[in-house]
């Protein structure tokens, strides 16, 4: 008896012990080292701003953020012509306090069927500009206001006190409305009343609070491991958050409450002993300070289409080989929105801030100098997906 008693406890342990801590369905898919196609990139010629911050491609237009402090946003058409200058710096209501920065290139859509752009300025809340509206006038329209002061308070689940939390970049909006936010926290905050592991989402408007936990536990020391952009389907409330240090996306299926990952097969995995990640100062003997190196940049950028998302990826041997090896160019890897792997070119140039037209197929990015924007003609790709 003593004996079967053992025998099931190791079996016990052995079952406790292979139990994956991702909370969450992975798949396991092979996406690396598939290009075998380059993609050049063509330089766009236009009036363009000084010190371009970012761009995106909203509606039938191109909208530029910039450096200078008058005239912060920029709206062209679609041949680039330049059709207003708007969001003046300023303490009005239509003006910004700070430089405005937007959420994950997202659009949303007016009563009317107007081009909505939701706009952050600062700790001050967020903006709704309304494109057409701000054309017609020649004046920075905006339509909605939320005024987030820069901490919000919500109930984590299971949990009996409230948590502070600051507002920040990493959130989305769903069903059109500002009032309706999902957000993601990569870290623990230092100045909250309980620490909320990091490996949390959270889905809140008035009338709810969700959380959705992915990770069943998670060490301080890991936190750099869940870095990531959130980005989000054109119409649907789908929304993704492709990992910067790991080869993870997760996706999060909000209108039908379904949370889960997709994983390239044999790499480094949650389930693994994670190498500790933290930034440090390092003085060398000439006196010149240093930060350590942090890990291999994974999935970077990404922009999205009805069917399928794009994400810039460099590491894989593209971009690991390349002569210069603080400027590399990335993979451009496709993805449909269930998570399967669809195809992944070359660029041959190094862009940020990527955004896609899918009128015409093609992609967008700033260059390594901030005055430039680069175009990508995908239609080719795109053929090829179709197929």
């Amino acid at each position: 008896m003593k004996k079967h008693l053992i025998l099931l406890a190791t079996i016990l342990l052995v079952v406790s012990c292979s139990k994956s801590r991702v909370l969450v369905d992975v798949r396991e898919i092979d996406f690396i080292n598939k290009s075998h196609v380059t993609v050049k990139g063509t330089p766009v010629i236009a009036q363009w701003p000084i010190g371009i911050r970012d761009i995106a491609v909203c509606d039938s237009f191109l909208v530029v953020l910039s450096q200078e402090r008058d005239a912060q946003l920029c709206v062209y058409s679609n041949d680039f012509e330049l059709l207003g200058r708007f969001c003046y710096m300023g303490r009005a209501d239509n003006e910004f306090i700070m430089q405005p920065r937007w959420f994950a290139t997202q659009v949303l859509k007016g009563s009317n069927g107007n081009t909505l752009i939701p706009l952050l300025d600062g700790h001050w809340g967020v903006k709704v500009m309304d494109i057409q509206k701000s054309l017609e006038s020649q004046g920075t329209v905006i339509v909605k206001q939320n005024d987030y002061s820069g901490t919000r308070e919500f109930t984590i689940e299971n949990e009996d006190a409230m948590t502070r939390m600051r507002a920040g970049i990493q959130y989305v909006f769903l069903d059109n409305d500002i009032n309706h936010v999902f957000e993601s926290y990569n870290y623990t905050m230092m100045d909250i009343v309980v620490n909320v592991e990091p490996s949390c989402a959270v889905m809140h408007d008035t009338a709810q609070i969700k959380n959705f936990k992915y990770l069943s536990y998670f060490d301080d020391n890991e936190f750099n491991y869940l870095l990531g952009s959130l980005d989000k389907h054109p119409d649907r409330n789908l929304v993704i958050k492709p990992l910067m240090y790991m080869d993870y996306i997760l996706f999060f299926d909000l209108d039908n409450d379904r949370t889960f990952a997709i994983h390239q097969s044999g790499s480094l995995s949650f389930d693994d002993e994670l190498p500790v990640v933290n930034e440090k100062m390092i003085t060398g003997s000439d006196g010149d300070v240093n930060i350590e190196e942090q890990p291999v940049c994974h999935f970077a950028e990404s922009a999205c289409s009805d069917s399928f998302f794009m994400i810039e990826y460099y590491a894989g041997d593209y971009s690991a080989s390349a002569s210069d090896s603080s400027n590399p160019a990335p993979e451009l890897l496709f993805f449909d929105w269930e998570g399967n792997f669809l195809k992944s070119v070359k660029l041959d140039t190094p862009v940020g801030c990527i955004t896609y037209d899918e009128r015409k197929q093609v992609l967008y990015g700033i260059g390594g100098e901030n005055d430039r924007i680069i175009s990508f003609d995908l239609s080719s790709v795109v053929s090829d997906i179709a197929k």
